[in-house]
């Protein structure tokens, strides 16, 4: 989290020098994800998700994220017979995402995470962090790199990184 707080003002200086206009078209993102959680039973957790973003004035967005995240147990890497299989989650969340620049913007997130095995148990989701998008051959589609330190209730905390293919509508 300290991370995070300190990259966020890095954000806002460079978007104070940007000149370029900030893109308002509606986007949807697909990606991969990976987490590193701290603290924690996990060792490392995979995933994918589908973001839909949706302008609400030039530099402010908002957004909703829906994926499928595998969390693997300490010990599970190496086939231990007495770990479990990984714990699933279906993490869905609502956030907006204020663009410093054309490339660079700071999300923030809330929803729910839902265990889809063993106790499946509900947890309050929410994250915050910085991100960019790489633009590709037109404006509208890219390649959306966001980092973020996220919080599952008191199950999970972790810094996560999404790697995604973003299509402009």
């Amino acid at each position: 989290m300290k991370r995070c707080l300190f990259i966020i003002p890095i954000f806002f200086i460079i978007q104070s020098h940007a000149q370029a206009p900030i893109p308002t078209t509606k986007a949807i993102s697909f990606g991969f994800e990976l987490a590193a959680p701290s603290n924690s039973v996990y060792t490392i957790g995979t995933g994918v998700s589908a973001k839909f973003e949706v302008p609400v004035v030039s530099v402010l967005s908002l957004s909703l994220t829906g994926g499928f995240t595998a969390m693997y147990y300490k010990g599970n890497l190496f086939n231990s017979s007495r770990t479990p299989g990984a714990a699933g989650f279906l993490p869905l969340k609502a956030g907006i995402k204020y663009y410093l620049s054309k490339e660079f913007y700071a999300e923030g997130e809330a929803g729910t995470a839902i265990e889809t095995n063993y106790t499946k148990r509900d947890a309050f989701a929410f994250s915050i962090g910085p991100g960019f998008i790489i633009p590709l051959n037109d404006e509208k589609h890219g390649i959306d790199i966001g980092f973020r330190y996220e919080s599952w209730s008191s199950q999970v905390r972790q810094t996560g990184i999404r790697v995604a293919y973003r299509f402009g509508l």
